[in-house]
């Protein structure tokens, strides 16, 4: 049923995406587009509930809160995400951390997130063991990245996949 879900979702996602790059590349921001704010706080919120059961939701849900508060909403379209529901997302990984449940990829995809923006967890004052793994290792993604594939991953596959192109052209 997870996987079902989460086509969906990635349908949802690359239809709104597909609408907020016509609009930035018209008018160099989504101010005014109606409905995007609300549409990714929906998806973000179906995310979540998938999170403590599929580990793409909640990667997903994760980048989501991370863009939040890391991007510019009149670009990424992510802007005022339930902060209960953030918290919840947070507890769900806290407690896959401590329980060594993380795969690979969220290993170096957290402490990337920390790295761009530690307050994106530093708001909380618990989750010691999501901050503990977040703060290792910061620049494994510089590797690991680009072993990655971030085809029909929605928002989160995006914005990877830009990154990939960058590593690229790193020596």
């Amino acid at each position: 049923m997870a996987t079902e879900d989460i086509k969906r979702l990635t349908a949802l996602e690359e239809q709104w995406l597909r609408r907020q790059h016509k609009t930035i590349h018209q008018s160099g921001s989504l101010r005014g587009q109606t409905g995007v704010h609300a549409t990714w706080q929906g998806i973000f919120r179906e995310y979540a509930l998938l999170g403590g059961r599929d580990l793409e939701a909640l990667k997903r849900a994760l980048y989501l809160c991370w863009t939040e508060r890391s991007q510019d909403p009149l670009l990424s379209g992510v802007k005022d995400l339930d902060p209960g529901v953030v918290r919840e997302v947070f507890v769900i990984a806290d407690e896959l951390a401590r329980a060594d449940g993380l795969d690979a990829e969220l290993r170096w995809m957290l402490p990337y997130y920390y790295l761009v923006e530690p307050s994106y967890l530093d708001r909380s004052d618990d989750l010691d063991d999501l901050k503990r793994v977040s703060k290792q290792n910061p620049l494994l993604y510089r590797q690991e990245c680009l072993k990655g594939s971030f085809e029909n991953r929605g928002h989160m596959g995006h914005y990877w996949k830009a990154k990939q192109a960058i590593l690229h052209k790193w020596p």
